[in-house]
């Protein structure tokens, strides 16, 4: 899951209740559906193949735009970073980083609270970019939807390559988009808990605007609303551990 869990103090009360949440309240597809019933349907998003989850982990990446959620508000949008690391199961550690009201504010994750994905049941085996992401000691049922719809370059680097392994760039999505927000077809995920959030991940700290604006013109294609999307500083930041 890219954006960090909600400050450390909140995580595991918050996690903890998560189960609750969803069993009794409406999901944003619902939410959505009710306030778009005017709209069009969201076209359906297909996600990154070919794939490789190892290479998508080979490492950190920096958050330069993404939507505002429940568990990650705007005062939060300072140095945001992910990790990841696969394990022999398949499943993935995720450590998720980010300041609170400036780069020398107060770490949201100063703990080291970590979450863990898992691949989709419904995802291409041979294309693994459909994930479920969630805290290790709830069921994996209960888990958010995490998709990687795009990548670049399509087959990542190799070992050999002076940049180093892995992508380049990646969009990724809380699962489907189900909210439309005009006329023009597009449309974003919600704001909650679960089936939100939309980010613009890069291998570099800070991205050139040519990057940022080849992913914002391939997320626009795909059907993503881009208003959506907020600015990530990483300037003067500086990172922990991973």
């Amino acid at each position: 899951m890219p954006p960090p869990p909600p400050p450390s103090t909140l995580a595991r009360a918050l996690a903890a209740s998560l189960a609750l949440v969803l069993l009794n309240a409406p999901s944003n597809a619902q939410a959505g559906g009710r306030r778009g019933a005017a709209a069009e349907p969201c076209a359906p998003v297909s996600t990154a193949s070919p794939f490789d989850l190892d290479a998508y982990a080979a490492h950190a990446w920096y958050v330069q735009q993404q939507q505002v959620v429940r568990y990650q508000p705007r005062e939060s949008l300072y140095c945001v970073r992910a990790s990841y690391r696969v394990n022999d199961d398949d499943a993935v550690d995720v450590y998720n980083t980010a300041n609170v009201g400036g780069v020398d504010g107060p770490p949201q994750n100063s703990d080291g609270f970590r979450l863990r994905a898992v691949i989709d049941p419904d995802a291409d085996d041979d294309a693994p970019s459909k994930l479920r992401v969630g805290p290790r000691f709830l069921p994996r049922f209960l888990y958010g939807p995490y998709w990687v719809v795009a990548v670049s370059p399509s087959e990542p680097r190799d070992e050999s390559d002076p940049v180093g392994p892995g992508y380049d760039w990646a969009i990724v999505s809380g699962g489907q988009p189900t909210i439309p927000t005009g006329d023009d077809g597009k449309c974003r995920t919600g704001s909650g808990q679960n089936d939100s959030g939309f980010w613009l991940f890069t291998r570099e700290k800070i991205a050139s605007e040519a990057t940022l604006e080849e992913m914002r013109a391939v997320a626009s294609e795909k059907g993503f609303d881009l208003s959506a999307l907020e600015p990530v500083t990483h300037e003067g930041c500086e990172y922990p551990e991973e």
